[in-house]
């Protein structure tokens, strides 16, 4: 027993010295992993005597983010109530291209955009526009919003920042710098109103989460907590009135369409674990399947859990860039949508397809929770009755291509008219 003290002295000894070594030749290089962890049995000092430094961590999800010296991370894995350890990964905007707000000026009149248009959004606001009485969120994970855009105002419950593991409501830290986030927003939920456009279901509430930084790009990690902030919503608790109930509630501040035009080509088990946990609540998750024009969707759209979204365009044909094997397409080339500074922008990508199917699962959760204080469950991929969010999208959606589902247009364009009927 003495022995196997002093043995493990010795290796803790000789790892502190060959990282000092290393640092006093060079500057190690700093990495950021995302830990998986036991709660019960995992001590923060384990990331502290590797050198590193703990950045955050989740409230819901058992996960650690840290950064640390690289040469630290094997050890690391070793650490008592450590679960996993992921290299953190990068995702990114999937509009194209990311274009410029033009200079103020006065508001344009009200136009609807192509797109909304298309997939017969303005048909299904006789039976409902997105209101709820506050029931029906749609959380937009992206670069946060122009919260005082004149055509978005009133439907911004919320906002929150994530970035770089700093959870933050300062509207300053969530404000729109690159616009993404603003046009994704307004595509959902622009208000009906004589000025700009209109989005999909513009009487929804918009949690606006910002985990991209003002130049598009971010890491996995803040998705992770976005997606958390999500769940928790304004109130910060998950199950305010305890009935296990989170999505539909009306006690409860949770969202129950979460929104990410984004993503990345890397699989890192921690954010599938997250959305699992979030679908299991009974959210339902739209991602875009991305601008690779690769054979099939990148992550978080390539989780079973997620709807994948393709883009069209004004002929119904699918661009070249929209990765194949979508569950569903929607308008996503020259989508004129709200922009920071309060102005308007057209731009395209299949982040701009992912707000129209986000909009209309909007509207099948308001139409059905209005009719029957309900909410629908999520549904999974294969789905084809009308019993499920999945499975109305795609028993309602327009069938192009080849007959039933294909590589193109996934079960077809999305149709908001026929969707919102079937649900109510």
């Amino acid at each position: 027993m003495r022995f196997d003290r002093v043995l493990v002295t010795i290796m803790i000894f000789l790892l502190v010295v060959s990282l000092a070594g290393i640092s006093n030749a060079a500057p190690l290089e700093k990495v950021r992993v995302i830990i998986t962890i036991d709660r019960g049995n995992f001590n923060e000092n384990s990331v502290r005597t590797l050198g590193g430094k703990v950045l955050a961590k989740g409230r819901l999800f058992p996960i650690v983010i840290a950064e640390l010296p690289a040469p630290a991370v094997e050890h690391l894995k070793k650490a008592k109530g450590v679960v996993r350890v992921e290299y953190d990964a990068e995702a990114q905007i999937l509009g194209k291209p990311p274009g410029k707000g033009k200079p103020k000026r006065p508001q344009p009149p009200q136009e609807i955009p192509w797109g909304i248009e298309r997939i017969n959004a303005t048909n299904a606001w006789s039976i409902t526009t997105g209101s709820s009485g506050g029931v029906i969120e749609v959380a937009v994970l992206d670069t946060g919003i122009d919260y005082d855009h004149p055509d978005l105002a009133q439907n911004i419950a919320w906002g929150v920042s994530t970035l770089r593991g700093k959870v933050s409501t300062n509207p300053r830290d969530y404000k729109d710098k690159n616009g993404h986030g603003t046009h994704v927003a307004g595509s959902i939920a622009a208000l009906n109103n004589d000025i700009g456009v209109v989005g999909v279901a513009p009487n929804v509430e918009i949690y606006a989460i910002k985990v991209l930084g003002n130049g598009g790009t971010g890491f996995y990690s803040d998705i992770i907590l976005g997606i958390e902030q999500a769940l928790l919503g304004p109130d910060g608790i998950l199950d305010a009135d305890n009935d296990t109930i989170v999505v539909g509630d009306p006690d409860d501040d949770t969202a129950e369409v979460i929104s990410m035009s984004l993503g990345g080509s890397s699989d890192v088990q921690a954010l599938h674990d997250v959305i699992i946990q979030a679908y299991d609540y009974g959210v339902v998750i739209v991602a875009a399947s991305g601008n690779e024009g690769s054979s099939s969707p990148i992550y978080p759209a390539a989780y079973p859990e997620v709807i994948a979204v393709g883009a069209m365009d004004s002929n119904d044909q699918v661009p070249w860039w929209s990765n194949r094997n979508p569950e569903i397409a929607a308008p996503g080339v020259d989508i004129l949508s709200t922009y920071p500074d309060d102005t308007y922008e057209t731009l395209s990508g299949t982040s701009m397809a992912t707000p129209h199917v986000s909009g209309v699962v909007a509207l099948i959760q308001a139409a059905h929770y209005n009719e029957y204080g309900t909410v629908i469950s999520v549904g999974t991929f294969n789905d084809t009755e009308p019993n499920t969010v999945r499975g109305i999208l795609h028993s309602t959606a327009d069938d192009k291509g080849s007959s039933g589902y294909d590589i193109f247009y996934g079960y077809g364009i999305v149709r908001a008219d026929s969707a919102v009927q079937v649900a109510s």
